[in-house]
């Protein structure tokens, strides 16, 4: 499918943010497309020709200039408003992104989109509710971890209600393919190829030689209780390490993957293999 309207969000913290975003709206002016920037983009750029505060009537896509941060922060945004998304590196690891800034790249991406000429990569999500209240989707992970000032948490995991392990522990993360390789991998969980359909749960820090990351299949519901012990902490819980929210003893945190996916724009095939060589060979240096 053809695209013909973009809209645009951006970190704000990136040095380099915006002339980049002007390199994007000379590239997206040569390709026909028409781009609405988000409120602060649109004011730093002193209100281009061409572009508009708000999402224009029906954006087809959204592109996003940051690193994976950014990515993260923009896709429940995408997800709601059901359209894809194209990454615009601007960060160091750059997993999710497709394109980078340079000038070439730019107008080769936004005549590839009005022409139709790309396709797009699906990725699971995971839904969050506390005590049954929703609490939003993540991309990555969800984490249940101490905080800074805060004591080792007692944790229990279910699986459909039957008892996977108690945990004493930093904390728990539950992640999705794509963030196998973030935090979980951190922690010691496997990496895990973005099409394979499973969720991992990886302890952090765990106070037990036998508490090992376990993988489960997308079927399942994930509940985790935040044991009211003597000695035991409150925790913060993260989606995709934003908005963290205070939990108290007793809480319970239930993670399950949802019918929703985000919607990535690729140009090219990447494999996957390759991308983590590389991009774990820049990381480690």
């Amino acid at each position: 499918m053809r695209l013909h309207h973009l809209e645009v969000h951006a970190n704000s913290q990136k040095p380099d943010v915006l002339p980049v975003a002007r390199l994007l709206l000379d590239a997206c002016a040569n390709a026909g497309l028409t781009v609405a920037l988000e409120p602060w983009l649109h004011s730093a750029l002193g209100e281009p020709p061409g572009s508009a505060i708000g999402a224009p009537d029906a954006p087809d896509a959204l592109v996003v200039l940051g690193g994976d941060g950014t990515l993260l922060r923009s896709m429940p945004h995408a997800v709601g408003a059901g359209i894809p998304l194209l990454g615009v590196n601007l960060g160091r690891m750059g997993f999710l992104s497709e394109v980078d800034g340079q000038a070439d790249a730019l107008a080769q991406a936004m005549q590839a989109l009005a022409q139709g000429d790309y396709f797009l990569e699906e990725r699971m999500l995971l839904s969050v509710s506390v005590q049954g209240q929703p609490k939003g989707i993540a991309l990555n992970d969800v984490v249940i971890a101490r905080d800074a000032t805060g004591g080792v948490l007692a944790l229990d995991a279910y699986l459909d209600g039957t008892l996977i392990d108690h945990y004493i522990a930093d904390g728990l993360i539950v992640s999705t393919p794509t963030g196998s390789t973030a935090y979980s991998l951190s922690a010691g969980g496997p990496i895990v190829a973005p099409d394979v359909a499973c969720v991992v749960l990886s302890p952090i820090c765990p106070h037990s030689l036998h508490a090992r990351p376990m993988v489960f299949s997308t079927d399942h519901e994930l509940r985790v209780h935040l044991r009211a012990v003597p000695g035991a902490q409150a925790a913060l819980l993260t989606t995709d390490g934003h908005s963290p929210a205070r939990l108290a003893q007793g809480a319970h945190v239930s993670v399950v993957p949802t019918s929703q996916k985000a919607r990535f724009i690729r140009l090219r095939d990447r494999s996957f293999f390759t991308l983590l060589r590389t991009k774990l060979s820049e990381w480690s240096i």
